[in-house]
């Protein structure tokens, strides 16, 4: 029976209790249930997310025998959280509320897509025994904290975009140039939220290839690009879009000298803003930067060029 191996895995001190499953769920959406030193731990997982996993806490709880059934009860003192989850053999339910707005005041590293942990009220799920989940479990697990907060501080991303160009006459660049650029890019977020308000979001580093620079007026002239310092800043995801900004150096080395009789090799630096749009790992990308190159005051004359750009593309995050 699923009550006996769920107290066997209690007895035997194993992590993962349970994982349940709404039946035919499009969102695929799953709950499970971890046993921590201080109490328990919901992992959640669902396309919905632009994360792999969130975790909820709940301190002091314990899992209880109720009749043929175990029972997980939990408020807190806010109410701003709240599980009624009932596991057995034939017939298994769960009831959770969470307010990320209410109980990011008791736990400020709360993550706000917790909200999407939310059921609505009580729904009928499909709960497997844990020995079906001990491979996921071992493999998500981490000694100081599941892996729930743990991937969320190190998911890494994939960008790849198109964009166009026009060059303005700014701080003595030169304006007229019109050029296209493809940018390929990888980084990883290195930091728990933090931050006030809509402030709030996580540290990210990353590097990015221009392998296409493509300027098509006043003249035709090709480059390649690299940039090894990109700063980006992840504001909080919100349920099917997130944004960040990044500010960015490297280099670029062109075809001919990019302002004529300048330097063929350039300095980088670009800042900007973007967009994405989408509820599970993948999403289309929206974004502008303000772009600058220029050889750096290694010669006489330095006039750069000053851009604003547009691109789109695609995101991949895991």
């Amino acid at each position: 029976m699923l009550l006996a191996l769920l107290l066997a895995a209690q007895a035997a001190g194993a992590d993962t209790l349970a994982t349940c499953s709404p039946p035919g769920d499009p969102q695929q959406r799953s709950w499970t249930l971890v046993r921590q030193d201080a109490g328990l731990l919901i992992v959640f997982r669902s396309k919905a997310l632009d994360t792999p996993q969130v975790g909820l806490r709940l301190p002091g709880a314990v899992p209880a025998l109720a009749g043929n059934e175990t029972r997980v009860s939990f408020k807190s003192a806010n109410g701003g959280r709240t599980v009624d989850w009932r596991i057995s053999k034939d017939h298994s339910t769960l009831d959770l509320y969470v307010n990320h707005g209410l109980e990011v005041n008791v736990e400020a590293d709360l993550d706000p897509a917790v909200d999407l942990m939310n059921t609505d009220g009580s729904i009928a799920v499909h709960c497997g025994p844990p020995s079906a989940f001990a491979q996921s479990a071992t493999a998500d697990r981490s000694p100081a904290a599941p892996a729930a907060t743990d991937r969320e501080t190190t998911a890494a991303e994939w960008q790849f975009a198109l964009g166009a160009a026009r060059s303005v006459n700014l701080f003595q660049s030169t304006s007229g140039r019109s050029y296209a650029v493809q940018t390929i890019g990888w980084g990883r977020q290195l930091t728990r939220a933090w931050g006030p308000g809509f402030l709030r979001g996580r540290f990210a580093w990353a590097v990015e290839a221009m392998p296409v620079f493509a300027q098509f007026s006043p003249s035709a002239i090709y480059g390649i690009g690299v940039a090894p310092v990109v700063w980006r800043w992840n504001f909080v995801p919100q349920s099917s879009w997130s944004a960040y900004g990044e500010l960015a150096m490297g280099g670029m080395w062109s075809t001919e000298a990019i302002p004529e009789e300048t330097s063929r090799g350039n300095f980088t630096a670009h800042w900007g803003v973007g967009f994405r749009f989408g509820r599970g790992p993948g999403a289309w990308l929206l974004s502008y930067r303000f772009q600058h190159f220029s050889n750096g005051n290694q010669l006489g004359s330095n006039p750069g060029v000053n851009a604003h750009v547009v691109l789109v593309g695609w995101s991949h995050r895991s």
